[in-house]
């Protein structure tokens, strides 16, 4: 989970640094949410800049910015750079590429499906 009170650039790199370490198969970072009646519900506009649209309260948005990141922009950017990071990590494509015929049937999806594959791959871009 990332943007949760309390954190910072350094320590966002610091758990990127560690999920890379680990060697995992995959990985599916949230964006954290706070919601009502959880523990930091009452606290939470004291920790950093909250947007209660409800429409975007879905862990797929950062409706919360702690207090040591800029702004909504600089998160999602530090979200798709880690994403980015993982996913063309040498060791992580290395596994990937020893088990692709092992998942031929997965393979032929992503062959059906690549421009859907294109498009999502984009969103983790930067805009030029």
């Amino acid at each position: 989970m990332m943007g949760l009170p309390g954190e910072t650039e350094e320590s966002i790199k610091r758990t990127s640094d560690f999920i890379i370490s680990l060697g995992l198969d995959d990985m599916n970072m949230a964006k954290f949410t706070p919601f009502p009646g959880a523990p930091l519900w009452n606290t939470i506009k004291e920790e950093g800049t909250f947007n209660e649209d409800w429409r975007l309260m879905n862990c797929l948005n950062f409706v919360f910015v702690p207090k040591g990141i800029a702004s909504r922009e600089r998160l999602d950017q530090l979200y798709n750079e880690h994403v980015k990071r993982f996913y063309s990590d040498k060791e992580w494509r290395k596994k990937f590429r020893k088990r692709i015929w092992q998942h031929r049937k997965s393979l032929m999806y992503l062959l059906r499906h690549l421009p859907a594959f294109w498009s999502a791959k984009n969103q983790f871009e930067p805009e030029k």
